[in-house]
């Protein structure tokens, strides 16, 4: 079994790969279209509690598995088994997570290709000027194209590759120290413009007034899997760089930092996208297209709304990059420890099956839009595998396996705390966390 030789080479380094794992369109885009379409301040509601109730006690579980495993995903759950006398079969937990970043990689380049059209479309000047109607058609061109959508998602998934073909320090680590600070300048600056030129007042109402009576079944489930996905938890990203992680830390407040960032970020790009909605008098439930044709709209009609929506596509970008490196370094790390492969042709070959199966994300949207699977499209079909079963299911197998099979002892260890964080999260890992997630998977069958 192949542990890892390479290390973080500070905590800060780690905190913020961690946070830029998080941190990605689950926040900027996914956060904010799916808050319009499932009901508002009842969205964020379900969602923040799944986020403190499930999401970082998870978080935590997954960093103590990655540092105690010291390896990839899958191997670190064999590796800790095997020392406590359990089968090493508990190692397909590690792989349901690696499945998940796997498939979420392959749409995510789509999407990200997205982002970086219309970062050449604002350059260009092309969102200056746009009324609804060629707002609609810009975004319905695009989906049409499948040649320029492929070219965006080959770029993305290239820089990717290039950025962690490098050894840890010197790519990853280093990529999100760069990224991290730009991102974070970039968000301010949306989410003050949309307080001085829109209505935040009506962006914080709709965000958190919750109308209970929208809460369904089906916004629990949306909710909590946003939640996860959100976090980044039950796709093997936290158990993968705490497998890089040699140096004392406490685990129990770096998970907390860990959601408190994201959940701050993600709130902070709802409060500064709606109210550039609200104050052109939008609509905020447009769906996937309110990043890409409710937003595009409102820039054209701000005064300086080229340079904004330029800052504003950059900014998402940014996101996506610091989220598709760490999914990408869950399956490549795998390919290293599963086929003994170099860093060069792991990268290579995973990223090369990526593309081929986000295909099927490029082709859904035209020359496969007929092609569904129980009502969904192809795009939805892999969205709906990871979010309502695949993260949730690599989450509770990640808490259970480390809150109960680990000793107490080595989670205090571990943890980094004998104290009240610790044993808190060690009633809520055992008993409340799995809870939440079996009832929001057994409802979503």
């Amino acid at each position: 079994m192949q542990k890892n030789t390479s290390f973080w080479t500070s905590n800060f380094g780690f905190m913020m790969a961690c946070i830029g794992a998080a941190v990605g369109l689950g926040n900027i885009w996914k956060f904010p279209y799916m808050t319009g379409t499932q009901g508002g301040g009842a969205f964020v509601f379900i969602y923040l509690v799944t986020i403190f109730a499930i999401a970082i006690p998870v978080a935590a579980a997954e960093i103590i598995i990655g540092r105690k495993g010291n390896s990839d995903a899958s191997t670190s759950f064999k590796i800790i088994a095997q020392e406590n006398n359990r089968t090493p079969a508990w190692g397909a937990i590690g792989g349901i997570g690696v499945l998940a970043s796997f498939i979420l990689i392959t749409f995510y380049a789509v999407i990200a290709g997205w982002v970086s059209s219309y970062v050449w479309r604002a350059l260009s000047g092309q969102i200056s000027g746009l009324d609804a109607s060629s707002a609609d058609a810009m975004f319905t061109h695009l989906l049409a194209s499948p040649g320029e959508m492929i070219f965006h998602q080959v770029i993305f998934l290239a820089v990717i590759g290039l950025v962690l073909v490098r050894n840890l320090s010197a790519g990853l680590e280093r990529a999100n120290l760069i990224l991290m600070p730009s991102l974070i300048v970039m968000l301010l600056g949306i989410a003050l413009y949309g307080a001085l030129a829109g209505d935040m007042a009506a962006a914080a109402r709709y965000l958190f007034t919750p109308d209970f009576s929208k809460i369904t079944p089906e916004v629990i489930q949306s909710a909590v899997g946003h939640g996860f996905f959100s976090v980044g938890v039950g796709s093997a990203i936290l158990i993968t760089y705490g497998g890089y992680l040699d140096k004392s830390i406490h685990i129990g407040k770096a998970a907390i930092i860990i959601g408190l960032a994201d959940t701050a970020i993600a709130l902070l790009a709802g409060l500064g996208i709606f109210s550039i909605v609200f104050g052109q008098s939008l609509d905020p439930t447009a769906g996937t297209g309110l990043m890409f044709t409710t937003l595009p709209l409102a820039f054209a009609q701000l005064t300086g709304g080229a340079v904004l929506a330029l800052i504003f596509f950059a900014l998402v970008y940014v996101a996506a990059l610091t989220s598709g490196l760490a999914l990408a370094e869950v399956i490549i790390r795998w390919a290293e420890g599963r086929f003994g492969w170099r860093r060069a042709r792991a990268s290579g070959a995973m990223l090369t099956a990526a593309f081929l199966i986000g295909l099927l994300t490029v082709f859904s949207s035209n020359i496969w839009q007929d092609v569904q699977i129980a009502g969904r499209s192809l795009f939805d079909t892999k969205d709906y595998i990871v979010t309502a079963y695949l993260m949730p299911l690599g989450g509770l197998g990640a808490i259970m396996f480390a809150s109960w099979l680990i000793p107490v002892a080595a989670l205090k260890q571990a943890f980094g705390s004998e104290g009240v964080v610790f044993h808190g999260w060690l009633y809520t890992a055992r008993v409340l966390a799995p809870a939440g997630v079996l009832w929001v998977f057994i409802n979503g069958l």
